[in-house]
């Protein structure tokens, strides 16, 4: 009898023993699951903050290479403005020195045709009549071998070429020079034909070998802006024009008035741009050239000028058919900044 007690307390307390176990475990088990989940959140935690961490170091990275292009940029305008002075002053000597050997090109001329009038109305004197007409011989002689008709013509068209060259690089090496200024310049009146024109002088180089330009200038108002860093916009897209044709293929001006705005189209008939890349193509660092041969900051750039004349870029592209660009400019701001 005592035994079967004993046994049946035994039993009871390993039954308690055991819920007893059971019950701890289930805590434990419930402890080690919390453990786990604030484990979970916080390697999510860790995860998300790596990931906030990586694209901090990856903006670092981009303003640590802008910053170096800036720096980059401002030494090559300081170098093209030096540059530009210095080439300034031959060139103005040449320009200068060119003009006068026109002028004494024309009084020799003058000298010449005055000399061979006189021979002609001296026949009459008989005394020097045969000496004359052998000296005569000997000028027209002299004349037929050197062709000084033909010289005296082409040197004449040839000053004039030098001229025009040098006045189209005098021209080139000024607009060079407003183009590299470092100090921003103050927003003054300005005709927007006349600052696409002064584009496609600096980009003539790169222009004249793949492209036509076509100009389809309309009658637009002059605007307060700062020329230089219009035209540097204006020179980005141009070039990017001239890369983008493969052949010989034509480039078209365009500008106008809408509304209250006035608009400028640079349309090529390059390679296009895809679909996919039309939305990112003003990105910062976004380029589709092959690596070293791009920052993906000249259309970047393109876009800040313009917004810094309160203004709008947008652009239109097919695979195939070419780009076109069109700038946007506010007439109104500028018509009050006229009136201050």
């Amino acid at each position: 009898m005592l035994d079967s007690d004993n046994l049946e307390q035994q039993l009871a307390l390993e039954i308690a023993a055991r819920k007893s176990a059971e019950t701890c475990l289930e805590q434990k088990s419930a402890e080690i699951q919390e453990l786990q989940s604030r484990l979970s959140y916080r390697t999510d935690i860790i995860a998300q903050k790596t990931a906030s961490l990586r694209q901090v170091q990856a903006e670092l990275d981009q303003l640590r290479l802008r910053l170096i292009l800036s720096e980059k940029m401002a030494a090559v305008g300081q170098l093209a403005a030096g540059v530009a002075e210095e080439i300034q002053k031959p060139l103005n000597f040449m320009a200068e020195s060119l003009r006068q050997l026109h002028d004494h090109l024309n009084d020799l001329g003058l000298i010449i045709a005055q000399q061979e009038q006189c021979i002609k109305t001296s026949g009459g004197i008989t005394l020097f009549r045969s000496a004359q007409a052998v000296e005569l011989k000997k000028l027209n002689r002299l004349k037929k071998q050197l062709r000084a008709d033909f010289v005296a013509v082409d040197a004449s068209k040839l000053v004039d070429e030098f001229l025009e060259s040098t006045n189209r690089a005098q021209r080139m090496v000024t607009d060079l020079w407003e183009f590299s200024r470092a100090d921003q310049a103050p927003q003054v009146e300005e005709n927007i034909n006349e600052l696409l024109d002064r584009s496609v002088s600096l980009a003539s180089y790169e222009l004249r070998h793949r492209a036509v330009i076509v100009k389809q200038y309309g009658p637009i108002p002059n605007i307060f802006c700062d020329s230089s860093r219009l035209v540097h916009a204006f020179l980005s897209i141009l070039l990017n024009a001239a890369e983008a044709i493969d052949s010989k293929g034509t480039i078209t001006l365009r500008t106008g008035v809408h509304s209250s705005m006035l608009w400028v189209d640079i349309a090529d008939t390059g390679r296009g741009i895809a679909e996919q890349d039309l939305g990112k193509i003003f990105d910062p660092f976004f380029t589709t050239k092959s690596a070293g041969q791009g920052s993906g900051l000249g259309l970047h750039q393109v876009r800040g000028a313009v917004e810094a004349h309160e203004g709008r870029t947008s652009l239109m592209s097919r695979l195939g058919q070419g780009t076109t660009f069109r700038i946007m400019l506010p007439i109104n701001r500028y018509e009050e900044l006229a009136a201050l």
